[in-house]
C-alpha cells in the first residue's frame, strides 16, 4: 500500500471516530455538558455552546419539553417538589416544521438555583438513556445512549434535602437527518424550574408541639400504629393527607391519658409518601409516613 492510500485511511478513520463519537451524548463522547446551563461548555465569544450551536439548521425545526410526575402519574402540586422524594421524568424532541427527523438526541443537568450545584440523582433511564459524567465540567447528565429513533427519552430523579431551594433543569436536543454531518439539522433548548415545598418535618413539629408522636412500622403495608406520649389532655383531629395536600382521611382523637395509641388502616393507599397531622386549635404536629 502507497504511504498516500495509508494517509487516506487514518483520516477516513479518524473522520468516522468522530461521528461516531458524537452519536453518543456529549458528556460520554466528549466529556463536556452542552444544555446551555451555567458551567457548561462556552463559545469563544462566551455564548453557551449547546446542539444548536451545531444542529441548528433551516431543514429541520425542533422544540423540547422536560416533563415531571409524581411517581403514581399525577402532576407535582404548584409545581414545587417535596425534599427526597422520587419523580418520573422525561425529555421529548418535538418536530415542529420541515422534515421529519430521522433520529433523536438530548442531554439534561439539573441544578440548584442558589449555589447552581448539581443534584446528580438520576436513577432507572429507558434504554436510549444513559447516566454519564463529563470530565470537564465534573458534572453528571442524562443523555442518549445513541441516535434514537424514539423522540421520547425517560428516567427518575430524586428530589434534594431539605433547604436546597429552587431547583432548575437545563436540557437541549436535536432531531437529525442521519447524513452522517451536522447540516440540516434541528435543535432546541429549554429549562424547567421547580420550587422547593416547605414542609414541616417530624422533628421540627416535636419542636412546636408538648407530645411526641412515633409512628410504626413506617413503612408500612397493612396497618400503621400512631402512639402518642403526651402531657396534656386534649381534643384533636387526626388527618391522613397526599403529598398535594387533600385530606384522605379524617378522625376525632381524644388524648384522655398521658399515652394514647391508635391503629390506622392503609392497606387501601397505593404506595407512596403521606403526611400525618394532628391538630386542634392550638397545636399541629405534622409526621411523613410511608406506605409501600
Amino acid at each position: 500500500m502507497k504511504l498516500s492510500n495509508v494517509y487516506i485511511c487514518l483520516l477516513l478513520l479518524a473522520v468516522a471516530y468522530i461521528f461516531m463519537g458524537h452519536s453518543a451524548g456529549r458528556a460520554d463522547s466528549q466529556n463536556w455538558g452542552n444544555t446551555g446551563a451555567p458551567g457548561d461548555q462556552t463559545l469563544s465569544n462566551g455564548n453557551p455552546r449547546t446542539c444548536v450551536s451545531c444542529h441548528g439548521g433551516a431543514n429541520i425545526t425542533v422544540g423540547l419539553d422536560i416533563s415531571i410526575q409524581n411517581m403514581d402519574g399525577s402532576a407535582l402540586a404548584n409545581n414545587e417538589y417535596v425534599p427526597g422524594e422520587s419523580y418520573n421524568m422525561s425529555v421529548t424532541v418535538n418536530p415542529t416544521a420541515g422534515a421529519t427527523p430521522v433520529e433523536y438526541g438530548f442531554q439534561m443537568v439539573a441544578l440548584t438555583d442558589s449555589n447552581e450545584e448539581e443534584v446528580n440523582t438520576w436513577a432507572n433511564p429507558s434504554a436510549n438513556v444513559s447516566i454519564a459524567t463529563a470530565s470537564n465540567t465534573g458534572r453528571t447528565y442524562v443523555e442518549q445512549t445513541g441516535p434514537s429513533a424514539d423522540k421520547t427519552f425517560t428516567m427518575q430523579w430524586t428530589a434534594p434535602a431539605e433547604g436546597s431551594g429552587d431547583i432548575t433543569f437545563y436540557s437541549c436536543g436535536n432531531g437529525v437527518n442521519g447524513n452522517n454531518s451536522t447540516s440540516g439539522d434541528g435543535a432546541a433548548c429549554t429549562t424547567l424550574s421547580l420550587g422547593e415545598r416547605i414542609m414541616n418535618s417530624t422533628s421540627a413539629s416535636l419542636l412546636a408541639t408538648p407530645f411526641n408522636v412515633a409512628l410504626e412500622p413506617n413503612p408500612a403495608s397493612e396497618v400503621l400504629n400512631v402512639n402518642i406520649d403526651s402531657p396534656i389532655q386534649e381534643n384533636f383531629t387526626l388527618n391522613v393527607l397526599n403529598l398535594n395536600g387533600q385530606v384522605l382521611q379524617s378522625a376525632e382523637w381524644s388524648i384522655a391519658t398521658a399515652q394514647n395509641r391508635t391503629v390506622l388502616n392503609v392497606q387501601g393507599y397505593a404506595p407512596g409518601m403521606y403526611i400525618l397531622q394532628i391538630t386542634n386549635d392550638k397545636y399541629n404536629s405534622i409526621s411523613m409516613w410511608v406506605k409501600q
